[in-house]
């Protein structure tokens, strides 16, 4: 999977400000996304599985808002977490594949 793409995605979302938020999100140092990025490397198994969890909490937390949001916004939230969970199919069949 690439990372770079993730980053981009989960950004649109309003998910994760910088690099060092997406770090932060497998469990990383700040630096850590953009140091594997300029050596071209991925995270390790157990870091995509941190991911993963940290992705469950947000889409908790967003479901958690989306029930005492207004009407209008609800819509945007609703949006907003139907990408998250198919985002969180994707890294999941990534962890899939790295674990077989």
């Amino acid at each position: 999977m690439d990372t770079r793409e993730l980053y981009a995605d989960l950004k649109s979302l309003g998910t994760v400000e910088t690099a060092d938020d997406y770090s932060n999100l497998f469990g990383y140092g700040d630096s850590t996304i953009r140091s594997q990025w300029a050596k071209d490397t991925s995270p390790d198994l157990s870091a995509w599985v941190r991911l993963w969890f940290s992705l469950t909490t947000i889409a908790n937390d967003t479901e958690k808002a989306i029930k005492s949001a207004l009407n209008e916004e609800r819509g945007e939230y609703e949006a907003g977490l139907e990408e998250l969970r198919k985002l969180q199919t994707r890294v999941w069949r990534h962890i899939e594949a790295l674990a077989g």
